[in-house]
This record gives C-alpha cells, sequence and structure tokens, in this order.
C-alpha cells in the first residue's frame, strides 16, 4: 500500500492534479452552460473525464520539457523529474495514456469537434506557451488563451457546433488568468530568474507594469455578463453580478498598484482563487437552456409530428384497420364449407 500511495502522489505531481482537475470543471462548466433544459450527466461525465486527461498529458509533458529549468527553481525542484522519482521513458509513457484515452473518450462519448479543441489544446500548450516562456514574456497571453478552451471543449461536447454565447465563460478565463498569473510572477519573480523564464514581473522593478496589467484585465470580465445576456447565456442578474465581482476583483488589484509588494501579490492571488469559481457558480446559477438546443428539439418535435401525421394519412387511405381484420386468422387452414338454405327448404320453414 506504501507503494502505491507513493505511486500515486508521483503521478499526481507530474499530472499537476490538482490543476488539472481545475482545468476539468472549466470544461464541466462550458457543457453545462452548453446545454438545454435537461442535463446529459452521463455526457457531462465523459466530457469532464476526457478533459481530465487531456489535461494531464498536457502537464507531464511540459515537466517532460521544463526538467532542467524546474531543477533550478526552488518552487519546482521537488518534481518527479527534477528529482529523480520518475525517468524520462515512465513520464513519456504516461503522457501518451493520459492524452491517448483522453482524447479517445471525447471521440467516441462526445463528437469530433470536442475531441478537436482537446488535442489542439494540448498541441498549443506544449509547442507553442511551453517553449515560449524561455523567449518572450508573451508567453502569459498565449497560455490564457490555452486556458480560455476547455470551456470550449464543454460546449461543443454538448452541443456539437460553437455559437457566440460560448465565448462568454472562455472570455472569463482568458482575463482572469492574466492577473492570477501576474501575481504568481510577482510572488515567484526571483525563482523565475533562476529557471530562466522571461515574465514581465523580471523587467518591472516598481512592480506598478505588472499591477496595472492584472487591474486592467479584472476590470475586462465586467463586460461579460452583458454579452453573457445578450447571447441567451444568463438571466439579467448576472449582468450585475458580473459587474460587482469584476469591481471587487480590481479592487484588490489596484491595492497591489498603490502599494507594490509581496503581501499585496499573495493578496491577489488568493482573491483569483475565489474569482473564478464565484464567477462560474454565479453563470451556471442564471443560467439560461441554450436556445440553439431549444430550437433543435421543437424541429426534432415538429417533424415527428409531421410524420405522424403522414403515416395517419397513409393509414387512412390504405382503409385504415378494415383490410387487416377481413384477413383470415389462420390462413395455412382451408375455408369451411358454407350451407345455404334452397328455396324449398325456406318455404317449409315458413310454413312450419
Amino acid at each position: 500500500m506504501a507503494a502505491l500511495r507513493r505511486a500515486w502522489k508521483t503521478y499526481s505531481s507530474l499530472s499537476k492534479a490538482r490543476l488539472s482537475a481545475l482545468v476539468a470543471s472549466t470544461s464541466t462548466a462550458g457543457f453545462v452552460l452548453g446545454s438545454g433544459e435537461e442535463v446529459d450527466v452521463p455526457k457531462l461525465g465523459w466530457t469532464t473525464l476526457g478533459t481530465m486527461g487531456a489535461a494531464c498529458a498536457a502537464n507531464a509533458t511540459n515537466q517532460l520539457m521544463e526538467v532542467t529549468h524546474d531543477a533550478r527553481m526552488n518552487r519546482t525542484k521537488a518534481r518527479p523529474l527534477p528529482s529523480g522519482r520518475l525517468r524520462g521513458p515512465q513520464a513519456v509513457a504516461f503522457a501518451l495514456a493520459c492524452g491517448g484515452l483522453g482524447l479517445a473518450t471525447l471521440h467516441f462519448q462526445t463528437n469530433d469537434l470536442a475531441a478537436g479543441l482537446a488535442a489542439g489544446t494540448i498541441a498549443l500548450y506544449t509547442v507553442a506557451y511551453t517553449p515560449m516562456k524561455q523567449r518572450h514574456a508573451v508567453n502569459t497571453w498565449i497560455g490564457a488563451v490555452v486556458g480560455a478552451l476547455p470551456p470550449l471543449i464543454g460546449w461543443a461536447a454538448a452541443q456539437g457546433q460553437l455559437d457566440p454565447g460560448a465565448g462568454v465563460l472562455a472570455l472569463g478565463l482568458y482575463f482572469w488568468q492574466i492577473p492570477h498569473f501576474m501575481a504568481l510572477a510577482w510572488l515567484c519573480k526571483d525563482d523565475y530568474v533562476r529557471g530562466g523564464y522571461r515574465m514581465v514581473s523580471l523587467a518591472d522593478v516598481s512592480g506598478k507594469k505588472t499591477a496595472a496589467i492584472a487591474m486592467r484585465n479584472a476590470l475586462y470580465m465586467a463586460p461579460l455578463g452583458f454579452m453573457a445576456v445578450s447571447t441567451g447565456v444568463a438571466t439579467n442578474p448576472f449582468a450585475y453580478e458580473c459587474v460587482a465581482m469584476s469591481a471587487a476583483f480590481g479592487l484588490v488589484a489596484s491595492s497591489m498598484f498603490r502599494n507594490p509588494s509581496l503581501q499585496q501579490a499573495r493578496i491577489l492571488f488568493r482573491a483569483s482563487l475565489v474569482h473564478l469559481p464565484v464567477f462560474m457558480g454565479a453563470l451556471m446559477l442564471h443560467r439560461r437552456p441554450n436556445p440553439a438546443l431549444l430550437a433543435q428539439n421543437e424541429d426534432q418535435e415538429r417533424e415527428e409530428d409531421q410524420d405522424e401525421r403522414r403515416a395517419s394519412k397513409k393509414w387512412r387511405q390504405e382503409g385504415g384497420a378494415l383490410p387487416s381484420m377481413s384477413r383470415p386468422p389462420f390462413p395455412f387452414l382451408p375455408i369451411p364449407p358454407m350451407h345455404y338454405p334452397i328455396g324449398a327448404e325456406c318455404q317449409s320453414d315458413t310454413k312450419e
């Protein structure tokens, strides 16, 4: 049992299990928002599981590509690969297994669009975001694009297509990530220098630029409530709640702008961890059934009614139930002879 617990802990660290679970939860939220009046719970489970597999694969591949950098940083040197608890081939096998199972689950249990978005997320995370971390500070914005894709996976799994309403949660994830990572970049500034990563905070002596970027993006979330209402994703109260949440988030970021410090960065980081579940929870609480799916259901019901009317009309034209009632019940038996009285018999019966 001890060995099993160690293995579980090691591979959980390799996959960044808590981060992967957060990613999967945003896909779950996207599925709920993209659903009609009723949520297909089994399909929701498969979507969450498939997204979790894709996220684990992306995170494991990321650690494979950054072993030497992680070994220099206090925050990451205890991870399985830099610490020697796992070797490269084991991590590769794990990443392939998670990615393959995750994409296969989405492909066979949902649809090709959801599986394609998940594959694109893995590719963008490993091919664009991870290498860019050592080259340019724009990596934060590329990473935010990657983080905005899982809600689209959920929406696509529920509906089979994407429409403007799918962008509400995706944009919310994009703007939320910037303050979250700006706070983290300031908290881990020295560690990022040792790791060789290019972050905005490294060229920001005062911290005001980092805080200003965080504050702007926190406030950019305010109009998303009105977007949710206009696209039919949520009811009117969410628009005002979203403004209030964004204002509170921006106020915390403004405190860091006025007084850049590790303490203020830590407060902003913790505020971001609270803001995201509250934002998603409020959005799902006020959600409206997806209008596209409602229209599809109405069209399907209309077609079924037309089919029933056509079948009824054909039935009447063929004589209704009479032809089937006139058939002999046992066609393989001979028809019994029928005796009809002749005229004399009728007359004798009358005389009697």
